[in-house]
């Protein structure tokens, strides 16, 4: 008997009653579970056993996946049903969060972030990509690609300026030492938003302004980083 908290990624039909689901877990990664009559309407697994259920179970390990016996339903995200904007954002995450996690690597800083964007986006009321954005910039970082916005990639000094943002090496070149690499033009308050971001909790991110060539530049670093560039629910969005 295990006890973990999942987050639910996908939700499959399984045989006549049941369901195989794909969850994001706190201490084992990405694992598959096969919750057994759950698509009965008087199943106590019912609740636990959808898409965005976050909740605190009881696992059995099978040969090829885990069995859940029991569980409490935690959060269900409900309110995301209240914004087609925020549901969007959300599936978006998941699936995202669902390419990103591997089997038997987790990062329970990451399984907690996730429960917390998740639980942002049901209580705003706008700036969605405001928090998704965060969200990327955080997640590539704790996947070990933090970008440095504060200091010139090649001279190491501090930036105070208008310069390049640098994709695939990570960071900023200053305007004396532009010719060392590839970037994109950046401003310096855009430069400084981006670490704003970084440094702040979601609780917060409303509260800054970002522009839309920083929020598209946070997605193609993180996409860079993690080798994909396509996923269904941006065509949503």
């Amino acid at each position: 008997m295990i006890q973990e908290e999942i987050l639910i990624l996908k939700e499959i039909n399984y045989k006549e009653n049941d369901k195989i689901l794909h969850a994001l877990s706190k201490t084992r990664g990405k694992i598959q579970i096969i919750s057994k009559g759950s698509k009965k309407s008087n199943s106590h697994l019912i609740n636990a056993s959808q898409l965005f259920a976050y909740s605190k179970c009881t696992l059995n390990a099978s040969k090829d996946m885990y069995i859940l016996t029991s569980a409490e339903l935690l959060n269900n995200f409900y309110n995301l049903k209240n914004s087609m904007e925020a549901y969007y954002n959300a599936c978006y995450i998941i699936e995202l969060i669902s390419y990103v996690a591997q089997e038997n690597e987790y990062d329970f800083k990451i399984f907690d972030m996730t429960v917390s964007v998740l639980s942002h986006l049901c209580n705003y009321r706008s700036d969605f990509d405001k928090l998704t954005a965060a969200y990327e910039l955080k997640l590539v970082s704790m996947l070990g690609y933090k970008p440095d916005f504060l200091h010139c990639l090649h001279c190491g000094s501090p930036i105070k300026e208008d310069s390049r943002f640098s994709i695939t090496e990570g960071g900023v070149f200053c305007n004396r030492c532009v010719n060392f690499g590839n970037g994109i033009n950046v401003t310096y308050n855009e430069i400084l938003t981006m670490e704003n971001i970084l440094k702040s909790k979601f609780e917060n991110v409303g509260f800054i302004e970002v522009t839309k060539h920083a929020m598209n530049l946070i997605r193609k670093f993180l996409f860079y980083y993690i080798g994909k560039d396509s996923f269904t629910t941006l065509k949503l969005l």
